[in-house]
């Protein structure tokens, strides 16, 4: 993977485009991509001018996750070296302090359904499709996308995604509010800088707290996020200038 600005980008500095398959020749995920992907995101998120990141694939493609390895690549597909490359930057992306869009054309499919699953949006074509293969999550390939799935979708959508064929279109998931947006083919990346770009004015201490709010409250029973609140607004009110003082 290589860290680019895209040219719509180009206006915005704090934006940053990650691109997984520039320079590569496949859709599949790979060692490479892999490797290239937590050292490209871990380097994006210690920049403190980048601001918003967005995830995006080819025109075509977003990621076919890891493919039935053949035998010339079945020994590099089972190194523990790559598995734990492509866990960690599925985790570095779910835990990320800044907002990362996920830009989806084609399938994002297996362990790429995780990369979109863990981005904080996704905008989707409407030619989009987004599957988890039966075969590749019994044999443990499709890191985490199960799990992330099951946090945004009701059980019975779930089972569709897991059980037929065609997973979720573009239009289901959107019904679903898997997808934030949907743009005609070939828009999605086009669409995601939209929404960044508003995002990257806002100061990096707001985005990551609220980044930190909303993996907190997904933990907590809600007297405790209230009492959280409760504290917040009383320090806030404190440090406030009073009406009529200078």
């Amino acid at each position: 993977m290589t860290l680019f600005h895209d040219d719509t980008a180009a206006t915005d500095g704090r934006i940053c485009v990650l691109n997984l398959q520039l320079g590569t020749a496949s859709a599949a995920m790979t060692p490479a991509m892999a490797h290239a992907g937590i050292e490209a995101l871990s380097t994006t998120l210690r920049d403190p001018d980048i601001h918003v990141i967005v995830l995006t694939g080819s025109t075509q493609q977003f990621c076919l996750g890891v493919q039935e390895p053949t035998h010339e690549v079945q020994a590099a597909q089972d190194e523990p070296a790559f598995i734990d490359a492509l866990h960690d930057w599925l985790l570095a992306l779910r835990d990320s302090d800044k907002p990362i869009v996920a830009a989806v054309e084609g399938q994002a499919s297996g362990a790429g359904l995780a990369l979109a699953l863990a981005c904080d949006l996704i905008v989707a074509a409407r030619t989009a499709q987004f599957l988890l293969p039966m075969a590749g999550e019994i044999a443990g390939r499709h890191a985490g996308a199960l799990w992330l799935a099951a946090q945004r979708l009701p059980r019975a959508a779930l089972a569709e995604l897991c059980l037929l064929d065609g997973g979720l279109s573009a239009e289901r998931a959107h019904a679903l509010g898997l997808a934030c947006r949907l743009t005609e083919p070939g828009m999605a990346l086009h669409m995601a800088l939209q929404l960044a770009r508003p995002l990257a004015q806002h100061a990096l201490m707001e985005l990551g707290g609220v980044e930190q709010h909303m993996a907190l409250v997904e933990s907590r029973p809600l007297h405790e996020v209230l009492a959280d609140e409760r504290g917040r607004w009383l320090r806030h009110r404190a440090l406030a200038p009073t009406p009529g003082r200078p």
